[in-house]
């Protein structure tokens, strides 16, 4: 290999080619910002418009979901309502109180009644017999009459 003589003449020859290629380098390196912006750009209004047409997309799919879960609800709560009813119905049935027929009340009823009978029966116990005193008293007059008797009078009864 042999070395290649530098001259003046090739050392401002290479210097403007060194010049020339450090500024299309730098051209370059901004060519590609430019550019990589102007394609930023570009993705950002495609996104922005997809994501308008996205919005209104999930803006109708929500719009059918909220009606079907309306409709699930609106069920959903009927069967809640039918279950209930015919709970609140069995416990009716089966409890002695409340509901159609309130056997409560019957036999407060019943035992008014029956507290007037024994009053009555009370008041009448009370009361004194004028024929019971009156057989109490003969059987008493008889007996003091006995003993006020003779031993003759007594032969002869």
């Amino acid at each position: 290999m042999a070395k290649a003589k530098t001259t003046k003449k090739n050392t401002k020859a290479t210097k403007k080619v060194d010049v020339s290629n450090l500024r299309k380098g730098a051209l370059a390196y901004v060519g590609l910002h430019g550019l990589a912006y102007e394609r930023a750009q570009f993705r950002a209004e495609q996104l922005k418009n997809a994501s308008g047409e996205l919005f209104e997309t999930l803006v109708k799919k929500g719009e059918k979901l909220e009606g079907k879960g309306l409709e699930l609800t609106k069920e959903a709560r009927a069967k809640a309502t039918d279950l209930v009813e015919g709970s609140v119905e069995t416990v009716k049935n089966v409890v002695p109180f409340g509901g159609r027929d309130n056997r409560v009340e019957e036999l407060e009823a019943e035992v008014a009644t029956l507290n007037k009978k024994i009053a009555a029966l009370s008041k009448k116990a009370s009361t004194p017999r004028k024929t019971t005193k009156t057989v109490t008293t003969k059987t008493e007059t008889v007996k003091a009459e006995a003993a006020k008797a003779t031993p003759a009078e007594k032969k002869a009864a």
